[in-house]
């Protein structure tokens, strides 16, 4: 099975030539890869549209993505909500607790197991 024609007008007869360095190279190469694209047509697009080619993600991928931006929509939310002084009083008492743990969490994470040298 032969290749379909192309319409005059949808040819593309000129070719413009550019020179990368071997790190530019190498970007191009790995953003088209990821959208699916050949590095030509990826430039093609970004040089036309001002865009970037959305990135093509496996099922697991986009999947954690969605999730993730559940977590970040709801979070956005209860942030706004307290900033406003929305929440229930209840709330302060745990608001407090995950305070706590996660400064003993941080410090945890930023100790080098030395006592302080006060």
């Amino acid at each position: 099975m032969s290749r379909p024609k192309v319409n005059d007008i949808d040819k593309r007869i000129f070719q413009v030539n550019i020179r990368l360095t071997e790190t530019e190279h190498a970007k191009a190469v790995a953003h088209a890869q990821a959208s699916g694209m050949t590095p030509a047509n990826w430039i093609r697009r970004i040089v036309f549209t001002g865009k970037f080619p959305p990135l093509k993600l496996s099922p697991v991928e986009a999947a954690l993505y969605r999730e993730l931006k559940r977590i970040g929509v709801n979070l956005n939310q209860i942030t706004h909500r307290i900033n406003l002084r929305e929440f229930p009083k209840e709330y302060l008492a745990q608001q407090v607790e995950l305070k706590e743990a996660l400064d003993y969490i941080l410090k945890a994470l930023t100790s080098d197991g030395e006592p302080d040298q006060g």
